[in-house]
Parts: structure tokens; sequence; C-alpha cells
């Protein structure tokens, strides 16, 4: 972000209008973690003066009203054409933007690509109807030109499905392509119209000139380049300190999290010893074990963006609230899932006088709780890890 504000900085000392969008993605992954660092984000964003803002799918991961919260707090100008609320059949947000810049009205529209599935982290939010992003295009782009001297697209499409769009809508000045892997470094257009991307989580920044005709507001050419924000492009003071801060934030805002679960069960002179040191004489167990949910824990965390969250941690992997137990830091990392200690145990302290088995028993609901497994029954759950 230092970087960006620095390069934005340097635009703006030229003195030249400046159109400023982003076609989407910018919130992060589904953990409130991410969630904190995206209203830091979202509060410098907001500095930078951007002029429209597309939606993405991740722009969504928070809710609805986390969004709305932060297009209000931090004035983004959030736009969307074809995401409606299934409910009231409303768009979530303004269908579309005119921005005028050196006596040129832009119209600027966003679509979001229906195969894009909308999860969020609220089970309080509404179910979304993603409309067929060509057939609201058709609609809408000739009712914006009678507004606007330029269409510019925020596609949220993909690269196939970015083209396939301006070549069925005409009347599309420039396409600027969202959810996509591949900056565009060079001049390209299809049909009549300007292709641009500049991708990959922030760590670029595009830039087109345009040249305009004064008299009906078409665009002529453009000079495309895409700037890669690495350590050759300096930061602004300004924003490095305001990042400096946001981090100080973070670790305090982890650490209250943390402090929900404690580590203060067990004893610092035992050891888990992972799952495979119990394979050796428990063969036949341990290949039941492979086989179950239980060893697919941590992964359900990550495909779900949960991998840092306490409260998940604490259930999805082993020994979490005890000391010597599992933490994303080496050698502790290796107790991601719920392994048989989990169960059982401090492997350290194996013993044979059958407390293993009952200790096992009681700590299924532990975890298997009302709240977290409102279905659990025993008998029918020890069924499918039988051992």
């Amino acid at each position: 972000m230092a970087r960006r504000a620095a390069f934005l900085d340097s635009v703006w000392e030229e003195k030249v209008p400046v159109l400023m969008v982003d076609a989407g993605d910018m919130f992060g992954r589904r953990n409130k973690n991410e969630r904190f660092q995206t209203r830091f984000l979202s509060e410098v964003c907001g500095s930078f003066g951007m002029d429209a803002i597309g939606l993405g799918e991740m722009d969504l991961n928070y809710g609805i009203g986390f969004l709305r919260e932060m297009v209000e707090k931090y004035e983004l100008p959030f736009t969307n054409a074809n995401v409606r609320d299934q409910v009231t059949g409303e768009l979530i947000l303004p269908e579309y933007l005119i921005v005028e810049k050196n006596d040129i009205k832009f119209g600027i529209i966003s679509v979001l690509d229906p195969i894009r599935k909308i999860v969020t982290m609220s089970n309080k939010d509404p179910e979304f109807e993603i409309q067929d992003p060509i057939a609201v295009l058709r609609e809408l782009v000739p009712r914006v030109r009678e507004e606007a001297d330029i269409i510019l697209l925020l596609g949220h499409l993909g690269d196939k499905k970015h083209e396939t769009a301006v070549k069925e809508v005409k009347g599309i000045g420039i396409c600027v392509n969202g959810h996509t892997h591949r900056n565009l470094t060079t001049e390209r257009i299809i049909d009549d119209t300007a292709m641009l991307t500049a991708t990959y989580e922030g760590r670029y920044i595009g830039r087109a000139d345009l040249f305009v005709d004064d008299k009906d507001g078409q665009l002529m050419a453009f000079d495309v380049s895409v700037k890669s924000l690495d350590q050759s492009q300096p930061d602004s003071e300004e924003v490095l300190q305001l990042v400096e801060d946001y981090k100080k934030r973070l670790k305090e805002f982890q650490l209250v999290k943390r402090s929900d679960f404690p580590r203060n069960l067990g004893s610092d002179k035992e050891q888990f010893l992972v799952d495979r040191s119990c394979m050796g004489c428990h063969e036949e167990a341990w290949q039941v074990y492979a086989k179950s949910g239980h060893k697919r824990a941590f992964v359900t965390l990550r495909n779900k963006g949960q991998n840092f969250e306490p409260e998940c941690l604490s259930c999805h992997t082993t020994g979490y609230m005890h000391k010597n137990g599992y933490s994303d830091q080496r050698p502790f990392n290796h107790l991601v899932n719920v392994q048989c200690e989990a169960c059982h145990g401090y492997g350290s302290e194996h013993n044979r006088d059958g407390k293993w088995v009952t200790r096992a028993k009681d700590s299924c609901v532990i975890c298997h709780d009302k709240e977290n497994s409102p279905n659990f029954d025993y008998a029918t759950y020890w069924e499918k890890i039988k051992h």
C-alpha cells in the first residue's frame, strides 16, 4: 500500500486528470484476521480518492452489511449492475456511476460472472442472485450511453468472458478486466474496445494514457504500462507509517483472540508425538483414522479460510490449548488435523492401564457440542471411526 501510494503521488504531481478504478476482489479471505486487515485496506484506499470499484465475489466475504459499512465510512465507490438480493430483487449496489474528468463523462458499469460463488461469513445474509452479465449489459449500455461519452466496463469475468462481452455488446469503449491472472502490458483492442488489465493481489498497478476526441468524446488512442510494486518502487513514508501502526494493532487483535483459548492444559514435560508414531504399533487403527474426517479436519479449515481462527483451531488441530500443542510455528505445525493424541492425550505419557480409552470417549463432546455438532450421537459417530 505504501508503494502504491507513492506511485499515485507521482502521477498526481503531473497535474493531469486521473480516473482511478478497480475491477473488484479488493477485500480479503473469509477469516477474522483478514476482515481486520480489510478495514485498514478500506481506510487507505478511501484516502486515494478512487472513482469506481467493481464488485468481486470476495468483496462479499464478510457480508453485505460489512461492505456497505466500508462504502459509507470510507467513501468507497462500489458499483454493480447484476447482483441482486434474492428476496427483494433489488440491486445491492448502485447500478452504474457517471464520473466526469476533463469534461469527459465516463459511464462506469460493473458486472460479476454468475459462476463466481458468493459465500459470506454471516449466516444472516440474504442469498444473492447473479444475473446474466451479457443480458444486463445489452440493456444497460445504451441507457448509460445517453448520459456518458465513454462506457467503461469493470468486468469481473475472467479473460475469455471479457472478450465475449465486448464482442457481443457494442458501445463499450474501455474494459478493465478483473478476476484474471494475466497482465496486459501492451495496447490491445477487441473490436472497438480497449482492454486493460493489471492483476495479482495488488502487486501491480496499471496506467493507461487516453487520447480522446474533443468533439465527441470518443477514445482515439491509448498508451499502456503496468508497474510492478516491488522493491524498486519507493514507499510513501506517510502510508508506510500507517502500515507499521496497523501491524501493531493486528498483533494486539490476534493476542486478544488467542487469550480466549489459553495454552494452559497439560504439562511442559510432555510431548505430542504425531500420528505416525502411533502407526508403528497400531497399524489397523491408524488406517481407520487415515480414512476419516478427522484426518482432513485442518484442510476443511484452510479451504474455508479459517485456519488462523483460534475458535476453529481448538477443535481442528491437536493440542491447541495444551502446552507443546499445535501452533503455526515449527515443530508444532505438524500437529494439524484431529490426530490420535487429540483424543488420547500426549504420546509421551502413553500407558496401557485403560485410561486412554476412557479419555478418548470423554473427549468427543469437547468439540462435538450442541453449537458445533447439534446432531452428535456417540454411538452413531463412533461407527465412522471405530477402531
